[in-house]
């Protein structure tokens, strides 16, 4: 008995001194590891790469400010190409304007767009985003402005044209600026909102003409009611321009730029305007940003690798979608610009709407001559428009619900095929019904260009894809000033033609639609670099 408690009590002290060895092992090893961790949260709440800081600046106020400035951003450049179509009618009787004069004027605002098109983004990467933003929009709302105070064609030519050079950088900057300031989260959002916005302001400037063309301006005002409209487009701009003043530059563009610092006092800016905290409690208070390495590239490399576009293995398929978008820009566009004059004209000939469009285009054309400018201010055409501009909207939150569900490709075939019916149409129906017709056509072709873009952005590789994008905007103007002189000769003598032209147009872009890739090219020199490093 007293041998087996001495046993025991040796095993029990033998056991505990083992314990007493584990623990003095394990508890250290313990604690270095929960410090090391504590380190590590630390170091990662005290550091983080842009996308992140821009996500822990989160979602507030500063993101309502910047969505609802988006929408008169949105309506800037539709509202620069489209009020002269508005005007026309009216300034046409006032100025005595030729068909190839109205051309020019309409045409003069798309070719300060091409001018300009590839200059905006070299001046961008140069001197930021905000700068621009005010500049490019408040200097588009004076020459709107003097647009309309002088109604002189040169002048109003040459007004136009500088609205279009100035306004074809800061809507693109703008929106790029909108995905470099928003959380990932709600980026896409953010941005697609912006298509709606454009959709809601072609219905406001409709509904503006209707509201200020055919008023009866007091002999006090030295200015036509289309004069002062004119000058009212001006608004969106006006109020962008003013609006920017008031946000921070980009903090992608600082990070870009090599300028962390700058980047990190947005992030606190916004963080702070969004949740009424001290910018001091921001939790990020370091970037990790890789944009300098980028930039080591000089622009002429960068110039050269845009250029792969026009090289194998991609210009046979990007010159099938250049294709595909000159003939989807030009007949949206040619049609929505030029429909104001042709509901004027069909509206005060003496026909039978049942003869159809085309005879009472061309009898309101013959006798345009005997009419005033007041004759042609009609509010039924400015609600025929709003009714046109309502259904672009429809078509454009269907096609956002739809997308992901479909794809674009074959949303875009069936839009080009239904749009080719719709033209073929137009001639053998009731005037009184083209609205209907004119409005699906123009919506159609819209989500067509949509998906021309999104397909482009897709399909080629990043190194060439920004100027895949501006060769494809500047192709597609370039159509559109030409189309625009051949409507204005085509359109009040042969009128069905144009119609079965258009629909022609829109088979053969149907057919180029099949021949476009479903998966990104294959980039050989992205790869072949790739496994030489």
């Amino acid at each position: 008995m007293g041998d087996a408690t001495e046993d025991d009590r040796r095993s029990r002290k033998s056991s505990q001194s083992e314990v007493v060895i584990v623990s003095d092992v394990v508890v250290p090893d313990s604690r270095r590891r929960s410090s090391s961790l504590q380190r590590a949260r630390s170091n990662s709440a005290y550091s983080a790469d842009l996308e992140t800081a821009i996500t822990k600046t989160g979602c507030g106020k500063f993101n309502i400010a910047l969505l609802l400035l988006s929408f008169p951003a949105s309506c800037t450049s539709g509202f620069d190409s489209g009020s002269i179509s508005f005007v026309i009618p009216a300034a046409s009787v006032d100025l005595g304007l030729t068909p190839s004069e109205r051309a020019l004027l309409q045409s003069s605002c798309y070719a300060g767009m091409i001018m300009s098109g590839l200059v905006w983004g070299f001046l961008s990467d140069a001197f930021g985003r905000k700068k621009l933003l005010v500049i490019g929009f408040l200097l588009d709302a004076l020459m709107n402005i003097l647009a309309g105070a002088f109604p002189i064609l040169p002048l109003m030519m040459l007004f136009k044209f500088l609205a279009g050079f100035m306004i074809c950088g800061p809507f693109p900057i703008f929106t790029a600026y909108v995905s470099e300031v928003y959380p990932k989260k709600g980026r896409d959002i953010a941005v697609l909102s912006m298509g709606l916005y454009s959709a809601i302001g072609q219905i406001l400037q409709a509904g503006m003409a209707m509201w200020i063309i055919p008023i009866q301006v007091p002999s006090e005002i030295p200015f036509t009611s289309w004069q002062l409209f004119q000058m009212a487009c001006c608004l969106p701009a006006l109020i962008s321009g003013i609006g920017c003043i008031f946000f921070v530059e980009s903090p992608k563009f600082l990070a870009d730029k090599g300028n962390h610092e700058g980047a990190l006092k947005v992030c606190q800016t916004i963080y702070s305007i969004n949740t009424g905290n001290l910018s001091t409690t921001y939790p990020i208070k370091r970037l990790k940003h890789t944009g300098r390495k980028i930039e080591e590239k000089s622009n002429f490399a960068k110039f050269l690798d845009g250029m792969d576009i026009f090289r194998p293995p991609f210009i046979q398929k990007a010159a099938i979608i250049f294709v595909i978008h000159l003939g989807a820009v030009g007949s949206h566009n040619i049609f929505r610009l030029w429909l104001p004059e042709i509901f004027t004209l069909v509206g005060s000939s003496t026909l039978d709407p049942e003869e159809g469009i085309c005879p009472l285009l061309y009898e309101g054309n013959l006798w345009r001559s005997n009419l005033t400018s007041a004759d042609l201010k009609s509010e039924e055409v400015f609600s025929k428009m709003v009714l046109v501009n309502i259904g672009c909207l429809i078509a454009q939150i269907i096609f956002l619900f739809i997308v992901s569900y479909i794809g674009k490709k074959i949303i875009q075939l069936n839009c080009t095929l239904v749009a080719a019916i719709c033209s073929f149409i137009i001639p053998f129906i009731n005037a009184d019904y083209v609205i209907i017709l004119a409005s699906i056509f123009i919506s159609l072709f819209n989500i067509s260009i949509f998906c021309n873009i999104n397909i482009v952005v897709e399909i080629f590789p990043t190194r060439i894809r920004a100027t895949s994008v501006s060769v494809l905007m500047l192709i597609s103007r370039i159509g559109m000033l030409s189309l625009n002189f051949l409507m204005a000769n085509v359109i009040y003598n042969y009128c069905d033609y144009l119609f079965y032209g258009l629909s022609l147009s829109s088979l053969v872009m149907a057919l180029l639609i099949l021949l476009i890739p479903r998966k990104p090219i294959d980039d050989n020199f992205s790869n072949s670099s790739t496994k030489g490093n």
